[in-house]
């Protein structure tokens, strides 16, 4: 570990949707660089100035800071025509990355095929709930060899046999009857994607490690959550990328001592989009007061998100896998007003005893029996910036939650903006210092 680095890795705790890109935005300023290493356009992370709301799939959120060097690593996933969309957007915003970006040239691309063989499979029977964009089948691809990188596009001789190899599978899962566009209209299709971006094509890994050997401050972005991480989450209603600490690693090709602390991002309630299991989740009305306050829709795909308690068990999860020395937590705002709040604390074994491990299986979450703790609400935390505007029971209500995480709380947000929310002393600290 370098003896000034000062390396952040930003994190969800739960099922995605937690908040991630404003705490990614108000960080940004004290670092070098911002990358993006693993998930695709199934992430959107939402940054608010102003009242104006910019929601962001692939570019990484410390877009809006011109001292922010961008990075989409090996790691990640590429739709090109959703990311040259994005790029079009920010420019008419005033905003142009491509001098202060560097896509990987390792880097997978979802390509045409995959998004039908996605939607082919949401609408039968294996259905899981994923957003359709072909993440799932471009991560497949790339597992079994037959994967197209950004870096194929820069040898033309070789892309037509490399892409031949997907396309061939995909034509047979799908039969004759299917939409398939041509190899020949993929090709064409992909190669004016990738035209305008070709400059931008490099080895990132090289990048960051002169980067950190010259101790420049990286901050890395995780999509998605430690909750639909393939691995560590609720299989199979899971993401196809590592979300959590690990896949940093793997999606850079940076060493473990390149992280200096990661900070987990949780809301002060908890949501879920698509299927899966969802102990605390809310059924009724007051569920869906909770998804209208908190404007609870897909960034990405518009669909209504599952709202519930905040759910210690879950949260602790993401903190113990992910080794977070400090939380993030967002929305605080949104439970205002409401006569009681309750939290899961954990879960019936069915003897008469608690547990706070998760289940593996999930047939045994079907068997799951949240146990709550009932908190009394409060007035008004909207727009607070510090902690002692917080009233009692909102303090209360939050320090009962950092005493069950063991870790200590970072960041509280009180609204969407930029403004609406305070930092708690010490913790970022090291982070925060232009």
């Amino acid at each position: 570990m370098r003896s000034a680095s000062r390396n952040l890795v930003v994190l969800g705790m739960q099922w995605g949707d937690e908040g991630k890109g404003k705490i990614i935005d108000l960080l940004s300023p004290n670092f070098s660089y911002v990358v993006r290493f693993q998930g695709g356009n199934n992430a959107g992370h939402t940054i608010v100035v102003n009242g104006e709301s910019l929601a962001l799939h692939q570019v990484p959120s410390g877009t809006l800071h011109p001292k922010c060097f961008l990075v989409v690593s090996n790691g990640v996933v590429l739709n090109l025509e959703v990311f040259n969309q994005e790029l079009d957007r920010l420019k008419q915003r005033g905003v142009d990355v491509l001098p202060r970006l560097m896509l990987s040239e390792k880097a997978h691309i979802i390509l045409p095929h995959h998004i039908l063989l996605d939607q082919w499979r949401e609408g039968g029977a294996g259905r899981i709930g994923t957003t359709g964009r072909g993440i799932g089948p471009a991560y497949e691809m790339k597992s079994s060899r037959m994967g197209v990188r950004l870096g194929d596009f820069l040898h033309p001789e070789t892309l037509r046999p490399r892409m031949e190899l997907g396309y061939q599978e995909v034509a047979l899962r799908l039969g004759s009857a299917s939409t398939l566009p041509s190899l020949d209209q993929i090709l064409e299709m992909t190669q004016s994607w990738v035209e305008p971006l070709k400059a931008n094509i490099g080895n990132t890994q090289t990048l960051l490690r002169e980067a950190w050997e010259k101790e420049s401050p990286i901050l890395f972005e995780g999509a998605q959550a430690s909750l639909l991480d393939i691995d560590h989450g609720t299989y199979p209603y899971v993401t196809s990328s590592n979300c959590s600490v690990g896949g940093l690693l793997a999606g850079t090709g940076l060493p473990h001592q390149v992280i200096d602390m990661v900070c987990g991002v949780t809301k002060a309630y908890a949501t879920r989009v698509g299927d899966g299991p969802f102990p605390s989740e809310l059924q009724g009305a007051l569920g869906e007061t909770i998804r209208s306050r908190g404007k609870e829709y897909g960034t990405t795909t518009g669909r209504p998100r599952r709202c519930g308690w905040f759910d210690v068990p879950v949260v602790r999860h993401g903190v113990q896998i992910n080794g977070a020395g400090g939380l993030a937590i967002m929305k605080l705002d949104v439970l205002d007003g409401l006569e009681e709040v309750k939290v899961v604390i954990g879960y019936s074994d069915g003897s008469g005893g608690l547990t706070r491990s998760l289940p593996g299986h999930e047939v045994d979450w079907k068997e799951v029996c949240p146990v709550e703790k009932t908190f009394k609400g409060w007035g008004r935390t909207a727009g607070c910036t510090q902690w002692s505007d917080l009233p009692t029971e909102a303090q209360t209500y939050l320090k009962f939650i950092e005493d069950n995480m063991d870790c200590p709380i970072a960041y509280v947000s009180t609204g969407a903006d930029r403004r609406e929310g305070f930092f708690m002393s010490g913790i970022l600290s090291p982070f925060m210092e232009s």
